[in-house]
C-alpha cells in the first residue's frame, strides 16, 4: 500500500469514527442525569411548554389545554404517561447541548422534536 493510500484509508475511517451527534447534543443516560440537567425547567416549543417536576409529575400546557401527566426513568428511556391531551404512554430519548432538549418519541426511533428553556 502507497503512502497515498494509507492516507486516504485514514481520513476514511476518520471520518466515518466522527459522532452521530456532531451538532453538540449529547444523550442523558440516567436518571441521576435527567435530574440534574432538566427536572424543574420549563420546556418550550414554539407556544406550548411543560416541566418535569422531581415528584415524578408533568404540567404545562399545550394547543391551549392545560397538560398533566407522571414520567419515570426506566433504564436509558424518559417514560412519561398523559393523563390530558393522547392519554398515552411513550418512552423517549432526551439529548441537550446545555440549553436544549432534543425529545425523540418511541425509545429514539420516532419524531424528534427540539424545546428549548426560556
Amino acid at each position: 500500500m502507497t503512502n497515498i493510500s494509507r492516507c486516504i484509508a485514514v481520513g476514511v475511517t476518520l471520518a466515518f469514527s466522527v459522532p452521530a451527534h456532531a451538532d453538540g447534543f449529547k444523550r442523558i443516560t440516567s436518571e441521576a442525569e435527567f435530574l440534574q440537567k432538566a427536572v424543574g425547567k420549563k420546556l418550550w416549543l414554539d407556544d406550548n411548554h411543560f416541566t418535569a417536576r422531581k415528584n415524578g409529575q408533568l404540567v404545562g400546557k399545550f394547543g391551549g389545554e392545560r397538560l398533566k401527566g407522571a414520567w419515570a426513568w426506566n433504564g436509558q428511556f424518559w417514560c412519561r404517561t398523559l393523563s390530558t391531551h393522547t392519554k398515552n404512554t411513550d418512552c423517549q430519548t432526551w439529548e441537550t447541548d446545555g440549553k436544549t432538549f432534543r425529545i425523540t418519541r418511541e425509545q429514539g426511533k420516532g419524531k424528534s422534536l427540539d424545546y428549548t428553556t426560556k
